[in-house]
């Protein structure tokens, strides 16, 4: 009925399956710190290195990218988490220095990776306005609450469902926190 070859062919595929797996989980784990860490750097305010950083991630997404679409594991939650970070990363260092958020990436990013990356950087532009209050720095607490209300209603046009959904509900409540702040300056002498 079933042939040893016919078995031996379904255990391959499965034992290859599992190897790139393996593979790309263990090669995205490090990307996402990168990308943290390029996050951080723009909070310091160390511009240059955070471009320097997201550059060399870019390289390593691209060809653990392209293997996974070679050996049908985009689907990965660590290949997405790893995608997204850097996003994320490289959307603030563009909101911080008032440039366009790109459109277009030199790999493959699927809607839900950019819409997901677009809602947690409304947390890290409050983090950035945050930093910035402290520091008695004012001017550009107006430009991230610009980005964060059009980040949201951007957000507000998509028919998002799940996890989501649940960070467009946080971008909302990261625009009420950087209108907060803003009103909290506007009130200083």
């Amino acid at each position: 009925m079933i042939t040893k070859t016919f078995i031996k062919k379904l255990k391959t595929e499965i034992e290859r399956a599992d190897s790139s797996r393996g593979k790309i989980i263990r090669g995205t784990h490090p990307m996402v710190r990168e990308a943290k860490h390029a996050i951080f750097k723009v909070h310091r305010g160390e511009i240059k290195e955070a471009d320097t950083s997201l550059k060399a991630l870019e390289k390593k997404l691209k060809l653990i990218v392209k293997e996974a679409e070679r050996t049908d594991s985009r689907h990965e939650g660590t290949l997405h988490a790893a995608i997204e970070e850097y996003l994320e990363a490289l959307y603030l260092l563009k909101v911080v220095q008032n440039k366009p958020i790109p459109q277009k990436i030199t790999f493959s990013v699927t809607a839900d990776e950019q819409l997901a990356a677009l809602s947690d950087l409304t947390g890290e532009l409050v983090r950035a306005a945050t930093l910035e209050v402290t520091k008695g720095h004012y001017r550009s607490i107006q430009q991230y609450r610009d980005a964060t209300e059009e980040l949201f209603g951007v957000l507000l046009q998509m028919n998002l469902r799940g996890q989501l959904r649940q960070k467009r509900d946080d971008a909302r409540r990261n625009l009420k926190r950087l209108e907060e702040i803003l009103y909290d300056v506007s009130l200083k002498p």
